[in-house]
């Protein structure tokens, strides 16, 4: 084998060792610029998602502070709209009283009650003489009650929910 190497002249040795000198060259070139470009795209690719998470920050913080600034909204309607439902609560009881006094004063009033089989002056005459409201009238009067709080509920979780979506 050593006898076939030495046919082969000198001058194409060089050139065979230079021809694998420039594709050597070449491949690690290739290399090192491939090194440089992905070097640069993470920097830009770092570059953007900081912004871009600079951004959605700053949209989170502005989302936040709408939305706590119209909870504060909703909790204050919400609150206005309950103490309106127990002012409400204590006239109705008030105006039940009154009718009950009135019924009791006027004997034709309470016979139209008796017609509903209760037999007596309309209703269970303990409770009604001394000025409590029977427990059909508080059951009512605390259903009328429960209403316009549900009510009150349903617009504040309603406007909580338009406030987070952004709905208007």
């Amino acid at each position: 084998m050593l006898a076939l190497l030495k046919l082969v002249p000198l001058k194409d040795w060089i050139y065979l060792s230079l021809i694998v000198a420039l594709l050597g060259g070449f491949v690690s070139y290739t290399i090192h610029e491939r090194d440089i470009g992905k070097a640069h795209e993470l920097a830009v690719l770092k570059k953007s998602s900081d912004e871009l998470q600079a951004k959605a920050a700053a949209h989170v913080a502005q989302v936040a502070k709408a939305y706590s600034t119209a909870s504060i909204s909703n909790l204050e309607t919400l609150n206005a709209q309950l103490k309106t439902a127990s002012d409400q609560h204590d006239s109705d009881a008030q105006r039940l009283r009154e009718y009950d006094a009135y019924r009791r004063a006027h004997p034709a009033v309470a016979s139209a009650q008796t017609g509903s089989g209760t037999g007596g002056q309309g209703g269970s005459g303990a409770n009604q003489d001394d000025g409590q409201l029977s427990s059909l009238e508080q059951v009512a009067l605390g259903l009328a009650t429960a209403g316009r709080e549900v009510n009150a509920a349903l617009g504040a979780c309603m406007a909580d929910r338009n406030a987070l979506t952004g709905k208007p």
